[in-house]
């Protein structure tokens, strides 16, 4: 005779096994999702559900992986770019020596700054020696994921005094000299090198011969190093932006093909490997692969898009953003969003880094520094005073209070919403700066305008920038080794206003 301890557990297994067993009977035969029904056959899927979700699968990892790849192929595009249209290899310089103008198409570049700007492959070169002149050098040593290395220069250790930075290649076990050397660490084998001359009491020239000072050459050569060639950039038309389609994807696997494969990036490397992008591989993308990766790029520059425009209000609504807005209750936006090196102690900036990378080249902690002294901050605006977007077939009107915060000098560039480089005007000239010869207000405030052609405000037309009908743009404002009016709330940038 069972004892009611016995009794108690025969009960108990009997109701749980007619609780697994209802549980097992609920398992759906069909799944209703957003690519389609997915049927299953007593639990397994049909070859078609099979088919239709390793697809999906690749599709949304295609997708990732194309925004985690964005600013190593920008990179990669500057480096194509530089070769193909502009004539610079490898350790030659590409130099803005009559500045920047819309002919060339670099995200967020500006006619106010004596740029130079080097590809190096330390995988080819070995130990590579940067050679920083002393002077109004403002520089950068980003990786080609834009993540910074060092700054030089000003910013840099070397405190504007000059001097040579020794960047030494992953995984290299021979002999590094320390004495004489700024010595940097290297991440991958990819590094672009950005210096800009600060043009001081109006002498370009100056600026551009300091700027032609900068050298780049092998260590094993440091005893007779070869001249570095620049060419100019000036009045030539180029092309740096990502391109569209599979050649995203060639970039991209190039890129992998040619760097030490880093920790972060494993699991991305694995979403990539059912795609043909495979380190020590060769793409070659099948049929599928490629319908797959057309379409997950478009859907890739459609997010990035997106996360440019729409970005600071999403980073304010999940409360990471608490520093979006410079000025409160305008539509200016910091542009630095992403820190130099791309992560917090609790998280990687996906989405910060795509709002940067996407609009935008270079990170450095000179860039975006949030208190006063050498470097520079920027902000940007997508909306007018209305909360409209800008139009270029509309005229506005922007307010500079005097005593802007900028030790060196302000400048207000407009840029083309579909290429985020300088808007392309039949003047070539779509940026003013407080360094031109504007008309200024007795109380030292100056008035803006932007318009398309005929616009212009009778006696203003310094202050003017043409703009084009049927183009969006948007205008960024950058202050170079800002003052504390930029942070206190002692100054303050009113919105862009429509003139009615």
């Amino acid at each position: 005779m069972m004892t009611n301890y016995r009794k108690g557990l025969v009960a108990a297994a009997v109701v749980g096994a007619l609780g697994l067993t209802g549980a097992y009977a609920q398992t759906p035969d069909s799944v209703d999702t957003r690519i389609g029904t997915l049927e299953f056959e007593q639990g397994f899927p049909t070859e078609e559900t099979a088919r239709k979700v390793f697809d999906e699968i690749d599709y949304q990892r295609a997708v990732q992986a194309y925004l985690w790849g964005y600013p190593a192929v920008s990179f990669e595009s500057i480096r194509i770019g530089s070769l193909r249209d502009l004539g610079a290899d490898l350790n030659d310089f590409v130099i803005a020596d009559n500045y920047a103008n819309s002919k060339a198409v670099w995200l967020t570049a500006n006619d106010t700054t004596i740029y130079g700007l080097t590809n190096v492959d330390l995988g080819k070169t070995g130990p590579l020696v940067v050679e920083i002149p002393p002077g109004a050098i403002v520089g950068i040593i980003d990786d080609f994921w834009q993540r910074s290395l060092t700054d030089v220069g000003l910013p840099g250790p070397d405190g504007g005094k000059g001097g040579k930075f020794l960047l030494v290649p992953p995984n290299f076990e021979g002999d590094v000299p320390q004495a004489g050397y700024f010595v940097v660490r290297a991440t991958s084998n990819n590094h672009n090198i950005m210096i800009r001359g600060i043009v001081q009491n109006d002498n370009k020239d100056a600026a551009v011969a300091n700027v032609k000072q900068v050298k780049v050459y092998p260590l094993s050569e440091s005893s007779n190093p070869k001249p570095n060639t620049f060419f100019s950039m000036s009045e030539k038309g180029s092309d740096t932006l990502p391109p569209e389609g599979m050649a995203f994807w060639e970039r991209l696997a190039r890129y992998i093909n040619n760097n030490p494969v880093q920790e972060r990036d494993l699991f991305y490397l694995a979403m990539l490997k059912p795609l043909g992008i495979e380190k020590g591989k060769e793409f070659k993308p099948d049929a599928r692969q490629k319908a797959i990766l057309e379409e997950a790029a478009r859907m890739g520059d459609a997010i990035g898009r997106v996360m440019l425009f729409e970005g600071p209000d999403r980073f304010h609504q999940v409360g990471e953003g608490l520093g979006v807005e410079p000025f409160p209750g305008t539509k200016w936006h910091w542009i630095f969003q992403v820190n130099p090196v791309q992560q917090t102690d609790t998280y990687g900036q996906i989405d910060e880094r795509l709002h940067y990378t996407y609009g935008a080249i270079y990170t450095t902690p000179a860039l975006g520094v949030m208190k006063a002294g050498p470097g520079g901050n920027y902000i940007q605006a997508f909306k007018d005073k209305d909360g409209n977007r800008f139009d270029g077939g509309k005229s506005y009107r922007l307010h500079v209070p005097a005593n802007a915060p900028a030790e060196q000098f302000w400048s207000l560039t407009l840029y083309d919403t579909a290429t985020r480089s300088m808007i392309k005007n039949p003047g070539n000239d779509s940026a003013r700066s407080g360094l031109d010869k504007l008309k200024t207000k007795a109380d030292g405030s100056i008035d803006l305008y932007f318009g398309p052609a005929g616009s212009a405000p009778a006696g203003l037309e310094a202050n003017w920038i043409e703009t084009v009908p049927g183009k969006g743009f948007y205008p960024m404002m950058r202050f170079y080794t800002p003052k504390e009016g930029l942070y206190d709330g002692s100054w303050k940038l009113p919105d862009v206003e429509v003139v009615k």
